[in-house]
């Protein structure tokens, strides 16, 4: 087993987080060295770990994941499904943002009236 970096002993030792991928300003994975393979969300804009942004932020910090080394260890073919794939370096806005009706399509409820309570 090789020598431990100097940098990853002190974060381990210090609970701090390293920076793994990030794909918009509130939208990003950090790694947690104190506890082996685990990795959190984070914000860089905000400094915590209450990731979010648009649906197209999510789908390229996906790609950026698949996309990373650390993918073609552990998922070989879904490291080679994203090789070639786009990745943008967003800060804010998106290639397209989603419209109402399809998120309502995507996350809307039935009325129970209108199935009558089935």
């Amino acid at each position: 087993m090789s020598e431990t970096p100097k940098n990853i002993e002190r974060a381990a030792a210090d609970f701090e987080e390293i920076y793994a991928v990030s794909a918009g300003k509130r939208c990003a994975l950090t790694w947690a060295p104190w506890m082996g393979d685990w990795f959190v969300s984070h914000s860089p804009r905000n400094g915590n770990s209450n990731a979010e942004g648009q649906w197209d932020h999510w789908v390229d910090l996906a790609l950026k994941i698949l996309q990373d080394p650390l993918t073609e260890i552990v998922r070989p073919e879904a490291h080679a499904a994203a090789e070639g794939l786009e990745t943008h370096d967003f800060y804010s806005g998106a290639n397209r943002q989603l419209t109402d009706e399809e998120l309502n399509a995507r996350f809307g409820k039935p009325d129970p009236a209108e199935t009558d309570g089935q």
